[in-house]
C-alpha cells in the first residue's frame, strides 16, 4: 500500500510478510539485491541518469502539473 500527501511529496510503503516458499526466484533475488548498498547506489545513479538524459531531451515534458 502506497500513499501520500499532496503538498509534502511524501509517501510511505507498507510491505506485508509472506512466506517465502511461495514467492518466484525472480523475487528471492531482487529481495536479495535491495539490501545491498553497491546496488542501490547503482539503481539511484541509473534513474538520476535517466531522469538528466530525458530533461535535456524534452524538458516540458518532466514539467509538474497544476
Amino acid at each position: 500500500m502506497i500513499s501520500g500527501g499532496s503538498s509534502t511529496a511524501t509517501a510511505t510503503l507498507v510491505l506485508e510478510k509472506t512466506e517465502t516458499a511461495s514467492l518466484s526466484p525472480r523475487i528471492l533475488e531482487l529481495r536479495a539485491k535491495i539490501h545491498s548498498e553497491e546496488y542501490l547506489d547503482n539503481a539511484i545513479q541509473r534513474i538520476a541518469q535517466v531522469i538528466s538524459s530525458k530533461l535535456v531531451e524534452n524538458p516540458e515534458e518532466l514539467k509538474l502539473r497544476d
